[in-house]
């Protein structure tokens, strides 16, 4: 496995939401992230094919993140989905 190698661990609704979780939760921790776009642009969009915005981590700091996104969502204080589970 890559030093680098990154996994997706949290879907937001919207580009703002995913930073917000980036800014509040993740960069106090010092952990790397990075948004991937994954809405479907077509017009119209696919009901099937939502799609979102992905927070993607490095992988050895995935189920930490993970842990600390879904006390924060759970806390209320950001909106979204943990898209892993957390050891």
């Amino acid at each position: 496995m890559a030093d680098d190698e990154m996994m997706e661990v949290f879907r937001a609704v919207d580009r703002m939401g995913a930073q917000a979780a980036i800014d509040v939760v993740l960069q106090p921790l010092g952990i790397d992230a990075s948004v991937h776009d994954r809405m479907s642009h077509a017009l119209p969009a696919p009901a099937s094919m939502p799609g979102g915005y992905f927070i993607a981590v490095p992988v050895v700091r995935a189920a930490e993140a993970a842990a600390a996104l879904r006390d924060a969502v759970t806390d209320g204080a950001i909106d979204g989905e943990v898209t892993v589970g957390a050891a």
